[in-house]
């Protein structure tokens, strides 16, 4: 073996400085700045702010490390990883792994410090970019860095079996463990939107759902008396089964777009509640996996209980082939014909295409929408041609058409991409990596556009000109003598999909279309990732055992779900409000614009006349559904808040304002603009959003109850305000709202977190073999701070300043405090209870301080056993401030203390990550 090339301790130093230099460098280029005050309304933003890091943009996609070896890979198609260098650690000899031909990136010098190399194509090509050597750590002899929880060992034997000197399988491990934090996060808000909506106050009737699992078959949950399970669990059944009843009367689900059978057929009616139970069952077992560490139990397996041959498990399994199946039916049913108009049109104008193939490519491009996998925005690029040269297709007279217009223009782009010219495809997907700047990329996207002109202008010509409506209407009644048989290949049904792809289609129907967007991106990315991990890890020049533990097999089909999320995401969409549900949803719509939530359904009737027939009488119900009940902020806040709630919250104009003061300033000009009867628009930002407030607070359902459907003139602009109006309550209602639950979810990923890391720690650390979490939450921190120099825990091993800080923040709680802080956080209980303490807050700041302020007061809140004269500890503190403790928040997250960076990112206002913030764009 060649002798490891040392360097001279001034070289070596030197080296470790310049190094440093460049990561402080690149930290800064892309770290967005720590505010502690309010999210600002608008943040000029520099012309061409830096966007991703050099080394990303030159190419280099990652450098693994296996024993004496580094790995050096660079992007390829798509996600793909194309495998480079192989540089050995001792002597820094380097080999190509990959032909000249197809090589990205030309690998530098390389020492213990630094790495250097630069781009073959694209970006600075041929300057050279340097980057951090992985396996250089002061005081460290092993060529991989350990993690700073001392639990990369732990981990590897979890997944794999054995332990291993590489950062390989620890990096496709933490992408299964994002997997595990972003399904815990959306599990939690399900379970409680399900809980929220049986409208009962007290939180001891809302968790029905954390007695639900896949452990009881439906004829047990509906008779257990029948069944030989334990009296205890018997009764905790018969109160499920009272809610679950509950749920259903309340017709609530129809936000969901679940419909209840109209039919007097029972076994139809059974059938229908066999399988929103089954749903429900489903949704309690993920939880369950995700947010307990029960890795010990097989039935709590995320990835293989679905499998199970149990009878509970098939008619499981039976429901989400009936979900899937029900959606592919209602999509490929009489396709050709459903979009027959269009079909006509592209065989008209695209000759070189037999009219089969045109038809199995529409239907990719409508149903599986391949044009969302290729890399770049064909919808951006037809924008950019419009813009630049084919302004007159903007014109209004193309408003009715514009949709069938422009779906047809992206249609005939996405062919030559995907069929005719896929090496151009290929290019501009490699030009946008190589971008670093938004700037950049709208200048990639325009030079596009501008070759496309030339090519696609007669195309879109043609287009506009079948644009109207005698030859639409034409079209629709001309008959196509297509089977529909020709699509059968390309047609997808239930038993295309496995299981688990199944169960993240179920959780969609309870989820809004960004919720859906978010989880599934995130979803494909991470099994996209792992799929290649895997592939290199199985490649020839690395040749590293992955063969998983028996909970985690699924993951050797990474690439086929990645594939299957991918049409999820694509017939996947936020589901139409149920028609059964109407009248609930006329209430909750009338309560939100202030009427009393206690109105008889024969009040709501005889006001929106909805039993009355005839012409022109129902003005008031078309604008209530067009304007509440079918916006999807409307819905979010029934899933999630409370109707009367809501409205009680909008009077208060200091949090209102806060809220408008996160909106950009443009926006709070057109609110202003289209609210507001007789606008100043001379007048101060300030003034505007306070006579916005204003109006928030005082709206009132008889502001609206005389506006006209069918109006003109001075009508019609009363109309066009009242819908303003109440769009800009819904949205700073929602936004309030969302914000807190996407603070929320920072602490539902913690608490996933530390139930994983505490089943982990148990295995290493005997002091807690015995210890049961749930009989204190601050046991791990507690463990982990006492072992001081003997722990594997680094964070609080080497740095005895900030042990000591965690030591007294968990002296400063008690278990009962972190228990209640750990449910509250489990069951949204800031959201739900944010009318009763919103009022008392001096100051209104920060999402975070509200978050905090309101949790603190719920946990100090006297239970009906406290003693009037027992002191509650930082109540005294709330009451007299009027805000948040900040010891009191140290001591609530005591229990995060194990993690030092998570416990002063959750205990910290400002550094409490503020990209989580939403505003109204």
């Amino acid at each position: 073996m060649a002798k490891k090339n040392k360097m001279k301790p001034r070289e070596l130093r030197e080296a470790q400085k310049k190094a440093r230099q460049l990561k402080a460098a690149e930290i800064n280029n892309n770290a967005a700045p720590a505010i502690a005050a309010m999210p600002v309304a608008e943040a000029a933003a520099p012309a061409a702010e830096k966007k991703k890091s050099s080394v990303k943009a030159a190419g280099m996609k990652s450098i693994l490390v296996s024993e004496n070896k580094m790995y050096i890979t660079s992007f390829g198609k798509g996600n793909s990883a194309v495998l480079e260098y192989e540089v050995d650690n001792n002597d820094y000899n380097k080999t190509q792994l990959s032909s000249k031909d197809n090589s990205n990136i030309e690998l530098g010098d390389v020492n213990e410090v630094n790495i250097t190399f630069s781009s073959k194509h694209g970006f600075e090509s041929g300057v050279e970019i340097n980057t951090s050597n992985p396996t250089h750590r002061s005081g460290e002899s092993s060529p991989v860095r350990g993690d700073m929880l001392g639990l990369k060992s732990e981990l590897e034997k979890r997944f794999f079996g054995k332990t291993f000197d590489d950062n390989i399988h620890i990096q496709l491990i933490y992408n299964i463990l994002d997997i595990e934090k972003i399904l815990a996060v959306y599990v939690t808000n399900i379970v409680y939107a399900l809980n929220n909506m049986l409208g009962e106050g007290d939180e001891s009737n809302y968790d029905f759902m954390g007695y639900l699992s896949t452990f009881n078959t439906y004829k047990v949950f509906t008779n257990p008396n029948g069944s030989t399970l334990s009296d205890d669990k018997k009764e905790n059944i018969r109160k499920s089964l009272s809610k679950f009843n509950a749920l259903l009367k309340t017709k609530r689900l129809g936000y969901f777009g679940l419909e209840e059978p109209k039919t007097k057929d029972t076994r139809v009616l059974e059938a229908y509640k066999k399988r929103v139970y089954y749903m429900l069952a489903i949704v309690g077992q993920i939880r369950q996996c995700v947010f307990h560490d029960l890795s010990e139990h097989s039935e709590y397996d995320l990835y293989s209980f679905i499998d199970n041959s149990k009878k509970v498990y098939r008619e499981c399994r039976e429901t989400l082939d009936y979900l899937v199946d029900e959606r592919f039916d209602s999509i490929n049913k009489g396709f050709i014909q459903g979009n027959k108009v269009n079909i006509s049109l592209l065989i008209d104008m695209m000759k070189g295409y037999e009219p089969d193939d045109i038809i199995r490519l529409y239907y990719d491009f409508i149903v599986l929408k391949s044009q969302k996998n290729l890399g770049f925005s064909i919808k951006k690029l037809r924008e950019k041609m419009l813009d630049e040269y084919g302004f007159r297709f903007k014109d209004k007279q193309y408003d009715s058409v514009r949709s069938k217009m422009y779906k047809l223009m992206d249609f005939l782009l996405f062919c030559n991409y995907y069929r005719n010219d896929v090496a151009a495809g290929e290019a501009l997907v490699r030009k946008l990596r190589f971008s670093m700047t938004d700037d950049e990329k709208e200048g990639i996207y325009a030079d596009e556009a501008a070759k496309l002109w030339g090519k696609f202008r007669n195309d879109f010509e043609n287009i506009a000109d079948h644009m109207n409506g005698d030859v639409i209407k034409e079209l629709g009644k001309a008959d196509m003598n297509f089977d529909e048989k020709i699509l059968d290949s390309e047609k997808k049904n239930a038993s295309d999909l496995l299981y688990f792809s199944k169960m993240i289609y179920m959780l969609t129907y309870f989820l809004d279309g960004k919720e859906i967007n978010d989880l599934l991106t995130t979803l494909i990315s991470k099994f996209d990732n792992i799929k290649e991990f895997l592939k290199i890890m199985k490649s020839s020049a690395v040749d590293v055992e992955c063969e998983l533990t028996a909970g985690y097999k699924l993951f050797n089909d990474s690439q086929r779900i990645t594939n299957e999320l991918f049409i999820v995401k694509n017939i996947a969409s936020m589901r139409k409000p149920a028609a059964s549900a109407k009248l609930t949803m006329f209430r909750d719509a009338l309560t939100i614009l202030g009427i009393d939530d206690k109105i008889t359904d024969d009040r709501i009737s005889e006001i929106l006349k909805l039993k009355e027939k005839g012409k022109g009488i129902h003005g008031l119900r078309n604008f209530i559904t067009n304007n509440v009940i079918e916006s999807s902020r409307f819905v979010y806040l029934i899933k999630y808040a409370n109707a009367q709630k809501i409205r009680e919250v909008a009077k208060n104009e200091k949090v209102v304002m806060f809220v408008l003061g996160g909106i950009p300033d443009t926006q709070i000009e057109r609110y202003y603009k289209s609210c507001v009867e007789f606008p100043d628009m001379n007048s101060s930002l300030e003034a505007k959003r306070s006579e916005l407030a204003r109006m928030i607070k005082n709206i009132s359902f008889d502001d609206f109850k005389n506006v006209k459907q069918q109006a003109k003139g001075r009508e019609n602009v009363a109309k066009e305000r009242a819908k303003a109006v109440i769009g800009l309550y819904l949205t700073v209602m929602y936004l309030l709202v969302k914000n807190l639950v996407n603070v929320n979810a920072r602490y539902v990923i913690a608490i996933h977190c530390l139930e994983r890391d505490f089943g982990l720690y148990k295995e290493i650390i005997p002091e807690l073999a015995s210890k049961n979490l749930k009989n204190d939450y601050r046991i791990l921190s507690q463990t982990l701070c006492e072992l001081c120099d003997k722990s594997p825990n680094l964070f609080l091993k080497k740095n005895e300043r900030l042990r000591k800080c965690v030591e007294v923040d968990i002296n400063n709680a008690d278990s009962s405090m972190t228990r209640k802080y750990r449910n509250r956080i489990a069951h949204l209980t800031v959201v739900r209870e944010l009318k009763e303490y919103i009022g008392d807050i001096r100051t209104v700041d920060s999402y975070f301080s509200i978050y905090h302020y309101v949790m603190q007061r719920c946990i100090t809140k006297r239970e009906d056993d406290t003693k009037q004269g027992e002191k509650i500890k930082y109540e005294d503190d709330l009451l007299k401030n009027h805000g948040y403790t900040k010891d009191f928040v140290k001591a609530l997250n005591s229990p995060f203390g194990y993690n030092i960076p998570r416990f002063k990112n959750l205990s910290i206002e400002q550094l409490f990550d503020r990209n989580e913030y939403l505003t109204e764009k």
